[in-house]
């Protein structure tokens, strides 16, 4: 976290592929559906990382403390930004296979996505992350939610989500 001059004591969720804000396939409308939902919510303390996209010059509020770490241009530097975030979610409308679901479950970091497309075929809901109700923004935050308050639930996620990486896609 330090590297990236993120905070070291709060949770923290990560979202984030190329262009996240303007690629309405990324689902980022669904992401902020989700975190007003959990911003209304004052027992959920986080905060937000989006990666892929530079801090704009008017940023949405979009209910939390928001870093942006613009485009990361090397696995390394993808792998120690999973590694940092608690829980990594990725709203999108369509993923042909998801990437960022697999590389972030080999970091050990447990991923809430809707139950469609790539996703649905990679995360064991429950096991190794949640799959939120299709394009369901409450469903989602109640996701992340669940994730986020419980640390013991998250980490034994985690480790699966990390075990299940390797020896699907190794």
């Amino acid at each position: 976290r330090e590297l990236f001059g993120l905070p070291t004591d709060c949770p923290l969720m990560i979202f984030g592929s190329v262009s996240p804000l303007s690629n309405d396939r990324k689902g980022y409308n669904l992401l902020s559906g989700a975190l007003e939902t959990l911003a209304a919510d004052s027992e959920t303390d986080a905060e937000l990382v989006i990666f892929g996209a530079s801090r704009p010059k008017n940023p949405p509020d979009l209910g939390f403390p928001t870093h942006y770490t613009g485009y990361l241009n090397d696995e390394e530097s993808l792998a120690l930004l999973y590694s940092a975030a608690d829980v990594m979610v990725v709203p999108s409308r369509y993923e042909g296979f998801g990437q960022t679901v697999t590389e972030a479950m080999a970091c050990g970091t447990p991923v809430v996505a809707f139950d469609t497309t790539g996703p649905s075929e990679i995360i064991d809901h429950q096991e190794t992350g949640y799959l939120a109700t299709a394009y369901d923004p409450t469903d989602l935050a109640s996701g992340i939610k669940n994730l986020l308050s419980d640390e013991s639930y998250r980490s034994a996620l985690g480790k699966n989500a990390r075990e299940r990486a390797l020896e699907r896609y190794d």
